[in-house]
């Protein structure tokens, strides 16, 4: 990802969707930062997450080893584009069925199937690549090293795989998608753009369009401050919103009440198709972003819980 203070995104004329009713009463599971922290080692362990290196399908095996098992829905989705070859991963969690529903009822194969009941959906989403190169980093020979992504791609995918735990536990009241993406931190490599997975996604499910969404970005650092990001709050602002309302709730201090700047990140793509979604990023970027010192030693079990707990508050109960 990457941030403008004037970016240019071809957004048209969307409005912020209705998020108006709360989502449930009935409080949820516990989010535990420690589990999401250990998700981020074992991410870290495989090695990088970029094209051609065995961390990719050991990371892919990993997240469906953990969710496939769980989850109502699991697909994968191979794609092409820029000349690069990535996988998207998708898992859906359903709500239980209404107590007069039959003991059996056959489900669609398609991803973005809905119980007859039609209930709200929400996407929540991560990238789970890494960069390819430190570009950042201050000291020029290790620029062209990979990154560990322990916060850029790492955290991201561990409060989700945190949440499918829980969401094992106790159904949430809503259908839930987690969707990974690939290929977000090419950006500015050979003349790439950021975000090619999440803008494959979107334009290879037409008729995929949950009410809402979450971007979970880079929200492990011991010193996590998540302002109001730009573009969210522009064409997301309803949802954006509610998220700080049970931040302060939950007093998850993180969640700063001040304007960010705007981010080039994989909600971009969904803003542009007229789908109210949230960038949950660190900003201003810690000094470890896209550097080799992107490591697990930078990353806290405390910042994990708190955007765990408040993401599960939203699925969970809402506010009203």
């Amino acid at each position: 990802m990457r941030s403008s203070a004037i970016l240019a995104v071809a957004l048209g004329l969307i409005g912020s969707a209705g998020w108006q009713s709360a989502v449930g009463s009935a409080e949820g599971p516990v989010f535990s930062g420690e589990n999401a922290l250990q998700h981020i080692a074992k991410q870290v362990s495989f090695g990088p997450r970029v094209i051609d290196h065995p961390a990719k399908q050991q990371t892919i095996d990993y997240i469906a080893g953990l969710i496939q098992p769980v989850a109502d829905q699991w697909v994968v989705q191979e794609f092409a584009s820029h000349g690069l070859v990535g996988r998207n991963l998708w898992a859906s969690f359903y709500p239980p069925l209404p107590s007069s529903a039959p003991d059996q009822v056959a489900l669609s194969n398609k991803p973005n199937h809905q119980h007859k009941s039609k209930p709200r959906r929400i996407m929540l989403g991560a990238h789970w690549d890494t960069r390819p190169v430190a570009d950042r980093d201050p000291v020029p020979a290790n620029r062209q090293t990979p990154i560990d992504g322990a916060n850029d791609g790492g955290s991201g995918v561990a409060v989700l795989l945190e949440l499918a735990r829980l969401f094992s536990l106790k159904a949430p009241p809503v259908t839930v998608d987690l969707v990974f993406f690939d290929l977000e931190d090419m950006g500015n490599i050979n003349g790439l753009p950021f975000s090619i997975g999440a803008r494959t996604f979107v334009i290879k499910n037409p008729y995929y369009r949950p009410d809402a969404g979450v971007i979970i970005d880079m929200v492990c650092d011991r010193n996590l401050v998540i302002p109001h990001e730009r573009l969210s709050k522009q064409f997301a602002a309803e949802l954006q919103a509610k998220i700080w309302r049970i931040a302060a709730e939950e007093q998850a201090s993180a969640f700063v009440n001040r304007n960010g700047t705007a981010i080039e990140d994989d909600h971009l793509p969904f803003l542009e198709a007229g789908i109210p979604v949230v960038d949950l990023i660190h900003w201003p970027f810690p000094a470890s972003w896209h550097t080799t010192d992107d490591k697990i030693e930078q990353c806290s079990e405390k910042s994990l819980q708190q955007v765990g707990r408040v993401l599960v508050n939203l699925i969970y109960t809402g506010d009203d």
